[in-house]
């Protein structure tokens, strides 16, 4: 091996556990981001009125089955996937929700 190699061995070495220790120290930090704006998202949602969940594609117990069923980053994800398919199936029928 020549001194460069060598050089460059020890360098990636040296280097490689800080690096493995920065990934995963970001990946704690945006998971924990995450959790808590999908949180705070579900806590903003379950203190609408009735109103403005309808407004919004979504009922209560929407956000109350939602809640109990999924993990909280998933869960804001299924909320916009029902109010998505709600308002999807209300321009198929013209405008009237389906079971009103």
């Amino acid at each position: 091996m020549t001194r460069a190699e060598t050089q460059t061995f020890a360098m990636t070495a040296v280097s490689q556990p800080a690096g493995v220790v920065r990934a995963i120290a970001v990946s704690i930090l945006a998971k924990t981001k995450n959790y808590w704006q999908a949180r705070t998202a579900m806590r903003h949602l379950s203190e609408m009125s009735d109103w403005q969940l309808a407004d919004i594609g979504l009922t209560r117990s929407d956000v109350d089955m939602v809640t109990l069923r999924a993990p909280r980053k998933l869960a804001t994800q299924a909320l916009q996937e029902i109010a998505h398919e709600r308002t999807r199936m209300s321009a198929l029928h013209g405008g009237a929700t389906p079971g009103a």
